[in-house]
């Protein structure tokens, strides 16, 4: 890790970012500076002052929000503010809200966020028409490699680092989640863009990125990670209300081991999980009749769909939409998406009753696991072994795919999901209030501070000059105003160096 001096640094903020190809398409976003927030302890009072643009001189609806667990989740109530908040602000210098902290506990803990809304709302049609064939099949090709826990475990961890990468890239904020299973450790991979509005409500998009042994996996699952990344790629310039988690999942191959305990233990307690896209093998297509075989049960259950395959002579060239009963409108949802964005796309939708236990074949897949906790989730799939002859085989490879189909259920789910966590044309920007000024009663606060060595490896030392008996709160924040470690300090006679441990402080 380096810890850089202090420098004058030019900046665009990533809401202000275009998509490329859009440049022009659309409304400029506004962009949202904080130029000022002070803190009148004796009024219990946080008035922050900032600047509004907007290349096209729109009114905004601005909002403020704030966090208190480091910029994660900005879920402190800000009812009540006032001033240049609420809609119909015009861009200006200079403009001010005021809102009361009466009820925070340890305001200057605290991050604030000031988030400016256009109203005119990306297009997801030009979002849907950036999936790119070319760029699916190269990562087919990459990811299309036997990638199992004990045959290949190279290749897999390639493939983890292949998602932290590409998660990276996209600017997500990126963790992994150990997962162990028969004695050996692989993560879920996990990626989050948080809402601008609601960050606390998730809609996931999810693939498992391992295989079986001696089978490159090109369908099974190299064609859903393929897509998961092209959506996560294509939608990083862009701002929604909600926000939006993309998972690698571990050890799906060892019975949803990776989902299960992600829904365990890994799903905070904060967040609500609106719905979830489970891609499950969206590359095989067979426009041949009677290349779709159906499991046992089915003309039972879903005799609307028999129906449709029959009139079709059972050809496998559609997507199917797997839910449960629950999940019937985020099945709505997804067939809307199609409908309005991806009209070519054949598509089959089955509600299946409960939790799927009267028809296991349709519970084989990461999205069962959320199933199982109440949640709305779909497996998105081209049917398996019921239309792949090649499945869990050496031949799952990559020409034996259709890239055009895959192309289209990648345009279709990323449709649904820009049209469930909904886009926004907005600005924002944040400001972390421990370095607020004081206002009102305030202090003189004498203290001289000192940070070296410069660069920092694995211990940065603070020196402190004239502060002993002073409170002293040391919070360590990234770049986006995201509080990653803090210390309090008492300095007392003769004890003026501290030292804090930086090694595990991601870059």
């Amino acid at each position: 890790m380096r810890i850089r001096p202090p420098a004058i640094v030019l900046a665009l903020p990533l809401s202000a970012a275009l998509p490329t190809g859009q440049a022009g398409a659309q409304n400029l976003p506004p962009t949202v500076s904080i130029t000022q927030a002070t803190v009148d302890q004796g009024a219990a009072t946080v008035t922050i002052t900032y600047d509004l643009a907007d290349a096209e001189g729109d009114a905004c609806t601005v909002s403020l929000r704030a966090s208190m667990d480091g910029g994660t989740v900005y879920a402190v109530s800000t009812a009540g503010a006032t001033g240049d908040v609420g809609a119909g602000i015009m861009p200006g210098t200079g403009r001010t809200i005021s809102w009361n902290v009466d009820e925070v506990p340890n305001i200057m803990e605290a991050i604030v966020m000031v988030v400016a809304d256009d109203g005119h709302a990306p297009d997801i049609q030009a979002m849907v028409d950036q999936v790119d064939a070319d760029r699916l099949a190269q990562r087919l090709e990459d990811l299309a490699v036997p990638r199992h826990h004990l045959a290949h475990p190279a290749a897999l961890a390639a493939t983890r680092d292949t998602l932290v990468n590409a998660f990276t890239a996209a600017g997500l904020e990126v963790a992994l989640q150990d997962v162990t299973y028969g004695g050996g450790t692989v993560p879920n991979v996990i990626g989050r863009r948080p809402g601008l509005v609601d960050d606390q409500h998730t809609w996931v998009v999810d693939a498992h990125y391992d295989g079986v042994a001696n089978s490159p996996g090109a369908d099974d699952n190299a064609s859903g990670v393929a897509a998961t990344l092209e959506i996560a790629h294509i939608l990083a310039p862009y701002r929604f209300k909600h926000s939006i988690r993309y998972i690698g999942f571990a050890f799906e191959e060892q019975g949803l081991v990776g989902s299960g305990h992600y829904v365990q233990s890994g799903i905070p307690a904060w967040e609500t999980v609106g719905g979830v896209l489970n891609l499950e093998m969206i590359g095989y297509y067979s426009d041949t009749p009677y290349s779709q075989e159906l499991p046992a049960g089915f003309e039972v259950l879903f005799p609307e769909a028999l129906a449709a395959l029959e009139a079709d002579s059972f050809r496998g060239n559609f997507l199917t939409v797997v839910g449960n009963t629950a999940s019937q409108p985020l099945i709505d949802a997804y067939l809307a998406a199609c409908a309005a964005h991806v009209p070519g796309l054949r598509t089959i939708p089955l509600a299946v009753p409960g939790n799927g236990q009267i028809a296991p074949d349709l519970r084989r897949s990461d999205h069962a696991r959320f199933w199982d906790a109440g949640m709305q989730a779909l497996m998105l799939t081209d049917g398996s072994e019921f239309r792949n002859p090649n499945y869990h085989t050496p031949l799952d490879a990559v020409d034996s795919l259709h890239i055009g189909f895959l192309t289209d259920n990648t345009k279709a789910t990323l449709a649904a999901l820009a049209m469930l966590a909904q886009p926004m044309n907005a600005g924002m920007d944040t400001h972390a209030m421990g370095t607020a000024g004081l206002g009102g009663h305030g202090h003189g606060f004498p203290c001289v501070a000192r940070l070296f060595p410069n660069p920092a490896a694995d211990v940065l030392r603070l020196e402190l000059d004239l502060c002993t008996d002073e409170h002293i709160v040391a919070r360590l924040f990234d770049m986006e105003g995201r509080r990653v470690m803090g210390r309090d300090l008492r300095p007392a006679a003769g004890a003026r160096t501290f030292e804090l441990a930086i090694g595990d402080v991601p870059p």
